[in-house]
C-alpha cells in the first residue's frame, strides 16, 4: 500500500473502521513509515480517550456528514456526460450501471469522516475537562470565602467609587487572608487589569492582580493590617505603584 493511501486510512483504523485486509496492508506500511506511525499513535490516543467524554454529540451530526458525502455533490454539481477515448457518449441510463465510486474513494471518505469525528469528540473532551477544572476551582474559592465569613474576627470591606457606588466587597480574616465576595466592576478592555492595593502606614502596597473582569480573587496580607483597600486600573502585568487614581476604595474597620 502506498504512503498516501495508508495515511488517508489512519483515522479509520484508529476507530476500527477498516476490514482485515486493509488493516494488514496499513500495518505493513506503518511498520516502515515513522510519519504514519506517529500519526496513528496520536489518533489512537485520542480515540482511547473518547469514552471519557460525557457531552452528547450534536443531534444529527452523522446524518449531516454522511449526507454531504453521498448526496451533496450530486445535488449541487450535475454529473457531466462521460466520453470514452473513442468518442462514445455515456447516457444517463448507462451511467446508472457504472455503480458507486471505487472502494478506495469510499474508504477515503470514511477516513475523512473518522478524522472529523475524532476532532469533534476531542474538542468536546477538552472542553469538558476545562469546565470541570473551572468548576472545581470555583467551588474551592466559594468554600474558602464562605468559611472566612464565619471566621471569628473577620472583617468585611466595602469598596465604593468616588460617587459612592458600591463596586466590590472583600472579607479579611485575622491571619491576613482575604477573598473577593462580590464585584460590580465593569469589564476592562484587553491590555488593562484591575490591581488591588492595601494602604499600610500611608503607603499603597500591591496585594493582587484582579484581571479584566474580577470574579474569584484571593490574597494574603503579610505583617501589618491595611487601613484601606483600593483598586486601580493598570496595564496588564500590574505596576509596583499606582499609576492612576483609585476607581474604588474602602476603609478596613477594626
Amino acid at each position: 500500500m502506498k504512503h498516501d493511501e495508508a495515511y488517508e486510512l489512519l483515522a479509520a483504523l484508529s476507530l476500527d473502521a477498516v476490514d482485515e485486509h486493509e488493516r494488514r496492508l496499513i500495518d505493513e506500511h506503518v511498520a516502515t513509515c515513522p510519519k504514519c506511525r506517529s500519526e496513528l499513535d496520536s489518533l489512537l490516543e485520542v480515540a482511547g480517550a473518547l469514552g471519557n467524554s460525557v457531552d452528547p454529540l450534536p443531534e444529527g451530526l452523522w446524518t449531516s456528514i454522511s449526507t454531504r458525502i453521498y448526496d451533496n455533490d450530486d445535488a449541487t454539481h450535475p454529473m457531466p456526460v462521460l466520453v470514452y477515448d473513442s468518442g462514445e457518449r455515456v447516457t444517463s441510463s448507462r451511467r446508472r450501471h457504472l455503480g458507486r465510486p471505487a472502494p478506495r474513494t469510499v474508504f477515503s471518505s470514511l477516513g475523512a469522516v473518522a478524522a472529523a469525528l475524532i476532532v469533534v469528540l476531542a474538542v468536546n473532551l477538552a472542553n469538558q475537562a476545562n469546565r470541570a477544572s473551572n468548576l472545581q476551582h470555583q467551588l474551592v474559592n466559594d468554600d474558602a470565602a464562605n468559611a472566612a465569613l464565619v471566621t471569628p474576627g473577620h472583617t468585611v470591606v466595602d469598596l465604593a467609587s468616588t460617587t459612592q457606588a458600591d463596586l466590590a466587597e472583600f472579607v479579611l480574616v485575622p491571619d491576613g487572608r482575604g477573598y473577593l465576595i462580590s464585584s460590580k466592576l465593569p469589564t476592562l478592555p484587553a491590555g488593562d487589569t484591575y490591581q488591588l492595593w492595601g494602604v499600610i502606614n500611608g503607603k499603597p502596597i500591591s496585594i493582587a492582580l484582579m484581571g479584566t473582569s474580577p470574579r474569584k480573587v484571593t490574597f494574603t496580607v503579610s505583617g501589618s493590617k491595611p487601613t484601606l483597600l483600593g483598586i486601580t486600573v493598570e496595564p496588564t502585568g500590574g505596576s509596583p505603584t499606582p499609576t492612576s487614581a483609585m476607581v474604588a476604595s474602602g476603609a478596613v474597620e477594626d
